[in-house]
């Protein structure tokens, strides 16, 4: 039996986005709730996280908020579900209208790097290891990218960009959001 009000609920592109983690803590917490969605074990409401990042990461580059990088990695790695994984055509309209906002505001940005990850798009199976991009970002009190490359144990694409300048940088966020809906 579905719950009609929670359906149209899930689909209000006029709600207003929850407000967003405010410590690293709930950053972290969100984080791992992504990668939860991303590995397939996630036991929430798995459809209004991802809108809600959607509406989040919306609202993030209208307002030209600081965590718009986290929002927009945060949808690189959730927003296939309503895609693939569990395809709803309304969420995916809201997942890929967020990305062309991200596109459209920021595709111009001027920047001073000779290159960005998002030149070297890598692999479905490689974007497991975007939490680690997430993590420096929301949490710089670790330091550089804790991940596989971080180790030198590593030759995928994150070898030699993980500072947060270059992860953070307009032109890579708008690159990812490109990818992303061409993918």
């Amino acid at each position: 039996m579905v719950n009609t009000d929670r359906v149209e609920d899930l689909h209000d592109d006029e709600a207003p986005p929850a407000p967003g983690p405010a410590t690293p803590a709930e950053w972290d917490a969100l984080i791992t709730e992504w990668d939860e969605i991303r590995q397939g074990y996630h036991l929430g409401d798995t459809p209004g996280t991802v809108l809600a990042c959607a509406r989040s990461l919306e609202a993030s580059v209208a307002a030209g908020g600081p965590d718009t990088a986290l929002w927009t990695f945060g949808l690189v790695l959730i927003g296939p579900y309503v895609i693939y994984a569990h395809p709803d055509p309304a969420a995916e309209a809201q997942v890929l209208k967020a990305m062309a906002a991200v596109e459209r505001a920021l595709g111009q940005a001027d920047c001073e790097h000779d290159e960005h990850p998002c030149d070297d798009m890598p692999d479905d199976d490689e974007l497991d290891n975007l939490r680690y991009v997430l993590e420096m970002l929301a949490l710089p009190e670790r330091g550089a990218c804790d991940g596989p490359a971080a180790d030198g144990e590593s030759d995928d694409w994150f070898a030699g960009g993980m500072t947060r300048e270059v992860w953070a940088c307009l032109r890579n966020l708008a690159g990812f959001a490109r990818a992303f809906s061409e993918g």
